[in-house]
């Protein structure tokens, strides 16, 4: 009779341990499968014409849900008078606004940012950000300024 608890111990010991294999091993497959990768110059310059063409749609599509919300967060900063939070707001939304940009051009843009290895680490929402508060005439980055440092926001508006 003790000789059976023993054998049965045993068996749930292996059955605990085989258990924490099996998940120790699908944690780790999922883990690898869930890596993000970076959208950078190197991912744009991956994508071919027509998904280039839907990234720039997806963006505008989540920018334009953004700038809702952001109509939101205006309602309850001016209920509970945050000082400051529509001058925030306000360039948080010009950064978001890229109803001005037509996606051919936009793409045409990132494109020709992206051709200079310089910017190959530069984020694609960053550019695109970028480009938003630049406007409608968009040219790409001289060589001698990266495209982050051109980013500040412009006063004179």
């Amino acid at each position: 009779m003790k000789g059976f608890r023993s054998r049965e111990r045993i068996g749930g010991i292996g059955k605990f341990a085989a258990g924490v294999i099996v998940g120790a091993t699908l944690s780790c497959a999922l883990a690898s499968a869930a890596q993000v990768s970076r959208h950078d110059g190197s991912f744009w310059n991956r994508l071919a014409k027509q998904d280039k063409a839907a990234y720039v749609a997806g963006y505008s599509d989540a920018a334009h849900t953004s700038l809702g919300k952001l109509d939101s967060l205006k309602l309850a900063a001016a209920a509970f008078h945050w000082k400051g939070a529509s001058k925030i707001l306000s360039q948080v939304a010009r950064e978001f606004d890229v109803s001005g940009l037509e996606a051919n051009d936009l793409t045409a843009y990132l494109d020709s940012v992206y051709s200079n290895p310089r910017y190959g680490d530069f984020d694609v929402a960053m550019a695109i950000e970028l480009a938003a508060m630049r406007g409608t005439g968009l040219k790409a980055p001289s060589g001698g300024v990266p495209p982050a440092a051109s980013a500040a926001p412009d006063l004179k508006r």
